[in-house]
């Protein structure tokens, strides 16, 4: 059987190491030459993918299909299973991460990092809002902020929500303030819920020594009890006294390979390993500023067929941001779903 390490064209867009230049013609044809073998891999490894494509050209698959129907191709490779959460009604999707997908995804996560200013050669200490993967069975969310460490050597890693999914805003606090002497850069990654909580139990400012870089992800619109972003991020800079107080917004989803990193005017530019199209209430894709669900196109996995699609979450697109980034971008604005089964919902 052929093996997923043959798709050379998806190597090839996976090694852009400039994941946010100005998209050219070159990078436009590697994309499609991406996009044209993946869907040919699972055309030929995948007989219900083969027959959508029977019926229409290029298939979207809405996301919500993955967590009702087993469409995942079958893959005789070592990987690793994640799962999405899966407290709603719609259940949950398993995806299989092969490693030939698994590496094409870190290697563009690492170009995406390291253009973020999210990478550091120094040993760092990682404040996890999150479960260790390692102490259950959790969503898939607990292990990407677990593989985000990846981007500094670990000096001292903690986990400040316990194995029942309790978040422990004592420890967190406790943690920040015993490294606030010390010189190693310090990172907090987790899920805005548990932002939100942080913020809201701070103590009085005190000063840190190193830089502050903050990752979160899963909820701002909807999961947040009492503050919006940009009350959780005030709050946490006038709290943390640091030389920088950098946090940013991630968005993504067990379905779709990448994490997409917020500039810091909060807008997702996505990166020429993707592309993304608004789509109105027509089906149609929407002019820029005019709102619709969001639609995602990567063709990093071999193991699921979910190189366009179209997802349950509202957002907009724009240009000309004022952070300077010349490509367009992605503005989330929310669930078009209730936000019931969400990892967010699952942390309350």
């Amino acid at each position: 059987m052929e093996k997923a390490e043959s798709l050379t064209a998806v190597d090839t867009l996976a090694d852009l190491p400039t994941p946010y230049a100005l998209s050219s013609l070159a990078q436009q044809q590697i994309f499609s030459a991406a996009m044209q073998q993946i869907d040919n891999w699972h055309c030929l490894h995948n007989p219900t993918y083969a027959q959508l494509c029977e019926e229409q050209s290029s298939p979207v698959i809405p996301v919500g299909l993955f967590k009702t129907l087993n469409l995942a191709t079958p893959m005789d490779e070592p990987g690793q299973w994640l799962s999405s959460s899966g407290t709603g009604t719609q259940g949950k999707t398993q995806v299989f991460f092969d490693v030939a997908s698994m590496s094409r995804i870190q290697r563009a996560m690492t170009q995406m990092f390291i253009a973020n200013g999210l990478v550091s050669l120094t040993p760092s200490r990682f404040l996890l809002l999150s479960p260790d993967p390692h102490s259950g069975d959790h969503a898939g969310y607990a292990t990407a902020f677990m593989k985000f460490t990846a981007c500094a050597p670990v000096k001292e890693c903690v986990f400040a929500v316990q194995p029942d999914g309790h978040f422990d805003s004592q420890l967190a606090w406790e943690t920040l303030q015993r490294w606030a002497n010390e010189p190693e850069p310090i990172y907090i990654f987790g899920l805005t819920v548990f932002f939100e909580h942080l913020c809201l139990s701070r103590p009085t400012s005190f000063t840190l020594q190193a830089p502050v870089r903050g990752l979160t992800g899963g909820g701002w619109k909807g999961m947040t009890q009492q503050l919006d972003r940009q009350q959780i991020v005030a709050g946490l800079n006038q709290c943390l006294q640091a030389p920088l107080v950098d946090i940013r917004d991630i968005y993504g989803m067990t379905e779709h390979p990448l994490h997409y990193i917020s500039c810091q005017e909060g807008h997702f530019h996505i990166p020429a390993y993707s592309s993304f199209t608004i789509i109105d209430a027509n089906g149609n894709s929407a002019a820029a500023g005019q709102q619709g669900l969001i639609q995602l196109e990567n063709p990093f996995f071999a193991s699921l067929p979910a190189q366009r699609l179209l997802t349950q979450d509202l957002g907009l697109w724009g240009e000309h941001c004022s952070c300077g980034q010349p490509r367009p971008y992605l503005r989330y604005l929310g669930r078009a779903t209730t936000p019931e089964g969400t990892c967010a919902a699952e942390a309350l």
